[in-house]
C-alpha cells in the first residue's frame, strides 16, 4: 500500500497562488526533489476546494490543497515504495516535510507562508482501504505508529469519500 497522501496544513497563508508556480518550476529545474522525476506545473486555482497549483511528478503529486477551506500542502505518492504501510507513511511525510522547508525558505514567498504541525492522512487507494468502520481503523494504527506521540483522529467520510486521519503532531 503505497498511494497515500500527506497533507500539511499551513499556519499562515498570505499567498496569491500564482506565486506558487515561480517556485515549483524552480523545483524542476534545479530538480529540488530528490528522487522524483518532476514533469510539470499545473493550475487549477479555477477548481473549488481543488489543488490550487499542482506540481507532477512521476513518483508523486504535490499540490496546494485547498479542500475544505483548510489550506495546506499535499504530496500523493502514485509509485511504489515498500511492502511495510507504516515505512511508506513515515517516507512520504518525509518528502512532505522536505518540501515544505523548501517553501518555506523560498525567497518568492518571502515569509507569506508557514507550516504548522497538523497533518491529513488521505488513503488514495479504495481497492486496500475501502470506506468502512474495518479499513478506517486499520489506517487509524498504521497511522498511529508512523506518527507517535501525536494525537490523531479520524476525519469524517461519506459514501464515495476516502479514508483520512487527522494528526496533531507534538
Amino acid at each position: 500500500m503505497y498511494q497515500i497522501g500527506v497533507k500539511r496544513m499551513f499556519s499562515v497563508f498570505n499567498a496569491d497562488l500564482e506565486l506558487f508556480i515561480p517556485v515549483f518550476h524552480e523545483w524542476i529545474q534545479k530538480n529540488k526533489i530528490p528522487d522524483h522525476i518532476m514533469v510539470d506545473v499545473a493550475d487549477y486555482k479555477h477548481i473549488p476546494d481543488g489543488p490550487g497549483i499542482m506540481l507532477i511528478a512521476h513518483e508523486g503529486n504535490f499540490s496546494i490543497d485547498l479542500e475544505n477551506g483548510k489550506a495546506g500542502l499535499l504530496y500523493t505518492r502514485k509509485q511504489t515504495l515498500g511492502e511495510d504501510i507504516v515505512d511508506n507513511i513515515k517516507t512520504i511525510t518525509s518528502i512532505l516535510d522536505h518540501a515544505c522547508k523548501l517553501l518555506e525558505n523560498s525567497d518568492s514567498l518571502n515569509r507569506k507562508i508557514s507550516f504548522n504541525n497538523q497533518y491529513k492522512i488521505i488513503s488514495n487507494d479504495r481497492y486496500y482501504f475501502p470506506t468502512d468502520k474495518q479499513f478506517e481503523k486499520k489506517l487509524l494504527q498504521c497511522s498511529r505508529k508512523a506518527f507517535e506521540n501525536a494525537d490523531l483522529t479520524e476525519g469524517k467520510t461519506y459514501s464515495g469519500s476516502r479514508l483520512n486521519i487527522k494528526i496533531d503532531k507534538k
